[in-house]
């Protein structure tokens, strides 16, 4: 540059430092706390220098640019002077780093850079140049990039499944993590669609919540899908999603998706729901299940048939019981219960209410049917059961009660079945019997 620079241009130096520096820090917009635009005669003295605010560094004005930094630098590092003394010696741009001290007692980290205003080559240490502050943008970068590290530490060392898929659904980034529980490497995974992951069963859903939240609509609830491991069995995870927006847009640019491996809680899960739905000895349903059964049954109403309740009370029990111990009693019961199983038609239920009563639920076109079904289980009981190298036979009286749709409750129907119990049971044989009086048509 054959002209010395204006002050107008050194203004626009500045602004175009600002504009093109480190876009990390840019895209943070903080005001900086000092600037100065200064020149220097052929000498390499300031002859001018403009500050904003002035008073708050050491005059520019009357000294050398390496006399200067000299003075203010707040650090030992000798290569700013020696990088600042060879651009000098060069007649070359330079651009520095470096922190200073101030007159009002701060440490302020600033940028100083100076373009020489003669031909390269010439003994001319005529210069142009600023001074920035940088302090707060470099503390936000720093900021920035430590949070930026916390996370990533966090993400690192999660257990949770952290993913980034783009607004089309497939996989940006991964955490370690998500490797190390389903077997598929970062690789094999990022750039596929999220749902090719996923049993069958579980893309048509995850699909509507993927496509709920690229639309902008949040996600409260946790949604279950079963994920493919890489050797071919599918772990059951609990995902939370939330959209995420280009900032200077608002438009989606994709989701995050935290999951947890819940396959064991499932399977608690399933544990204590059998624990509350069935017996703990023989494994058939109990009580409250077989009376929920039947109340559904009650409740259809597109068909004739008859919700029929068959009450079951072991005949010669208590004293198998009493001779040959509860063990034996215990394995009795369960041998019940499997032949019970076995007498039972499609869509037939049997369930154990406690000690030796058992009910069966089951739909009947007819009252012949019901006999049908209480002949069957009678055969079945009275044959002899093996235990312990012993032929113990026991037989049953079966009480009947049969409801269509809308006309008794589960309650009267288990009600009147117990009642034709005992007149079974009355007759000391293994038989059964139906409520009486049954009006049916």
């Amino acid at each position: 540059m054959a002209n010395r620079k204006s002050v107008t241009t050194n203004i626009e130096l500045v602004q175009y430092y600002q504009q093109t520096t480190d876009p990390t820090i840019m895209n943070i917009v903080i005001k900086p706390a000092l600037s100065a635009v200064w020149s220097t005669d052929a000498q390499g003295i300031c002859i001018t220098s403009q500050e904003s605010p002035a008073g708050l560094i050491p005059v520019l004005k009357g000294v050398t640019l390496s006399e200067w930094l000299r003075g203010v630098q707040a650090d030992d590092d000798a290569k700013m002077a020696q990088q600042l003394t060879a651009a000098l010696e060069c007649v070359t741009p330079f651009h520095l780093e470096v922190p200073i001290h101030c007159l009002d007692g701060t440490t302020r980290r600033v940028v100083i850079s100076g373009l020489p205003d003669c031909q390269p080559g010439t003994p001319c240490l005529q210069y142009s140049g600023f001074i920035l502050d940088i302090t707060g943008q470099r503390k936000a970068l720093e900021d920035a990039l430590r949070t930026a590290a916390e996370y990533r530490l966090l993400i690192e060392n999660s257990t949770d499944l952290i993913a980034h898929c783009d607004k089309d659904g497939r996989y940006v980034s991964i955490s370690p993590s998500y490797s190390k529980m389903i077997g598929w490497s970062a690789d094999e995974m990022i750039g596929q669609r999220v749902v090719d992951f996923l049993h069958p069963d579980d893309r048509a859903p995850a699909t509507e919540a993927l496509l709920h939240l690229f639309n902008g609509g949040e996600q409260p609830d946790v949604v279950e899908v079963r994920k493919l491991h890489r050797d071919g069995h599918y772990i059951t995870l609990g995902t939370k999603g939330c959209s995420v927006s280009d900032p200077s847009t608002g438009n989606n640019i994709g989701a995050v998706l935290v999951s947890r491996d819940i396959t064991s809680d499932k399977e608690k899960l399933r544990q204590l729901e059998k624990l509350a739905t069935h017996d703990a000895l023989t494994g058939l349903p109990n009580r409250a299940w077989i009376n929920d059964l039947v109340s559904g049954m009650l409740a259809q109403g597109d068909d004739q048939a008859y919700t029929t309740v068959l009450f079951i009370d072991l005949n010669g029990f208590k004293e198998v019981n009493d001779s040959m111990g509860h063990a034996t009693g215990d394995a009795l019961l369960k041998l019940v219960s499997k032949r019970l199983q076995r007498c039972m038609r499609p869509g037939d239920s049997v369930a154990r209410l406690g000690g030796d009563e058992f009910v069966v639920a089951a739909r009947c076109s007819h009252r012949e049917a019901a006999s049908a079904i209480a002949q069957r289980l009678l055969d079945s009981l009275n044959a002899p059961f093996a235990i312990n190298s012993m032929d113990v036979r026991i037989g049953a009286a079966i009480g009947i009660s049969l409801a269509r749709f809308g006309t008794a409750s589960a309650k009267v129907l288990f009600e009147k079945a117990d009642i034709a119990m005992y007149q079974a049971k009355a007759r000391r044989d293994s038989s059964y019997q139906f409520f009486e009086p049954t009006a049916l048509p």
